[in-house]
């Protein structure tokens, strides 16, 4: 991966560098040669090979596979001296085109083959006007033009071509020999009204201070000295990302090159010796990162062992045979719906005044808590009576320990064992509000409900 990020990068610096504008656009470019018009000819007339044919055109490259060119054509349309014809005729045929070139050869990458180096081919197509003149008539048609150019390359200023293409013709209103189509039945007067196609050979000169054209430029840059700066800094990337002695470290950070084949070698190649590893109690952890090196344990409680696997180590875990969570030191959570419940019940559980009976409108949240214990038998249940201060003082211990019983006692009939359940009686040791006012003695006048997981 790093290989082809560093090669990526470079390349990609290289060429935004050197990019588009180091290589000539502009060229002029000339054909001479032949033409044959097929139509628009009336019937029993044949046209003949026609000279001159010529085109002059100004081409400019976008960049190496598209451009643009603006040209001009002459044709001279004359009948052929041994077919009967109605007579002889000369015509003068001129044309005004824009062209889309694209660079075939530098798309398909022709410079790559070995016999055409100097060789390329491009392709061009586009609307135009062509004006008919002759017999002193004069006729206006729509064109359009495309054909192929092949190329040789003579000189960083120079190339010699040849040239095929053919035009199409519509709108006229006369026939090549100056006769109009409506003096002839059924003659269309619109559409594709004939072709003419045309064989040349010439030139291209190329304008510009750049080593090279476009034409002759197969990547972006044109830059041939950059190109090969490029290929030699790729060239030594590889090398340097080569792994000679298979070390893991690459040549270009490799300080100790030719290490032997199992060393262990640091970040820059350099031969370190390892020292041996231990581990005392065989639990998989080494001891450098065992913190109970000779107590067998697991990777997850570093080395500690943990029968629940909750991560937290036996020796501190207040539940080791049950997965929990460090902040409630190794318990699981109690579900917040049971905590809400469980203070409910502190407030809703009320008694006969002085007497251990419980009321029976206490009945349906004490119906709740047996409820939860029974469906959760994890669950271990602490029930702590608790009194104000009124009174004496052993009374209220026996009182309050009499009411946690009798809740005990309920919740058992509801199918709650009794060995779940521990029932306590603080009196008025340890009120939560002030004994001075009957608001604050009230809610010391409680049974607390306190779910654990161990006994």
């Amino acid at each position: 991966m790093k290989k082809i990020l560093l090669i990526g990068g470079l390349a990609v610096s290289t060429l935004t560098m050197a990019q588009s504008n180091d290589f000539n656009k502009l060229s002029i470019d000339f054909g001479f040669g032949m033409s044959k018009t097929f139509e628009p000819v009336r019937p029993k007339f044949e046209t003949s090979f026609n000279f001159p044919y010529f085109d002059l055109g100004v081409r400019y490259m976008i960049n190496n596979k598209l451009g643009f060119k603006f040209a001009v054509d002459y044709s001279r349309i004359t009948n052929r001296k041994d077919v009967l014809s109605y007579r002889e005729f000369s015509t003068n045929l001129i044309g005004e085109h824009f062209y889309t070139v694209v660079h075939w050869g530098n798309l398909l990458h022709s410079h790559d083959w070995d016999k055409m180096k100097k060789f390329t081919v491009i392709g061009w197509g586009g609307p135009g006007f062509s004006q008919m003149i002759g017999n002193g008539n004069f006729d206006n048609m729509l064109n359009f033009k495309g054909g192929a150019t092949l190329m040789y390359k003579v000189s960083p200023q120079l190339a010699l071509t040849a040239q095929g293409d053919l035009s199409m013709y519509a709108m006229g209103d006369w026939y090549v020999d100056m006769i109009q189509r409506r003096a002839f039945a059924n003659a269309p007067a619109t559409g594709v009204d004939g072709y003419t196609g045309g064989l040349a050979l010439g030139v291209s000169y190329y304008l510009g201070a750049a080593a090279e054209h476009a034409d002759w430029t197969p990547s972006e840059s044109g830059n041939a000295a950059a190109l090969e700066a490029l290929k030699a800094r790729i060239d030594k990337a590889e090398k340097d990302m080569m792994d000679d002695d298979k070390d893991g470290v690459p040549n270009y950070l490799d300080q100790e090159p030719g290490t032997a084949e199992d060393a262990t070698v640091d970040t820059k190649g350099r031969t370190v010796t390892v020292e041996k590893v231990v581990d005392m109690d065989g639990d998989g952890v080494l001891d450098v990162n065992d913190f109970c090196p000779t107590i067998p344990g697991t990777a997850s409680a570093n080395g500690c062992p943990d029968k629940d696997n909750d991560g937290v180590y036996d020796f501190i875990d207040k539940c080791p045979t049950l997965p929990g969570v460090q902040s409630t030191g190794g318990c699981p959570e109690v579900k917040n719906e049971v905590k809400t419940l469980m203070s409910k019940a502190m407030k809703g559980v009320q008694f006969v005044s002085g007497k251990s009976t419980i009321l029976k409108k206490s009945y349906s949240i004490l119906n709740q808590v047996a409820d939860v214990m029974n469906a959760n038998p994890t669950y271990y249940l602490d029930i702590n009576g608790h009194t104000d201060n009124v009174g004496n003082a052993d009374n209220n211990m026996t009182l309050s320990k009499e009411r946690a019983q009798a809740v005990q006692t309920y919740l058992m009939s509801k199918g709650v064992a009794a060995d779940r359940m521990k029932a306590q009686g603080f009196g008025q040791t340890q009120p939560k509000a002030s004994n001075k006012t009957s608001r604050g003695r009230a809610e010391n006048r409680r049974v607390e409900f306190i779910i654990h997981f161990e006994k």
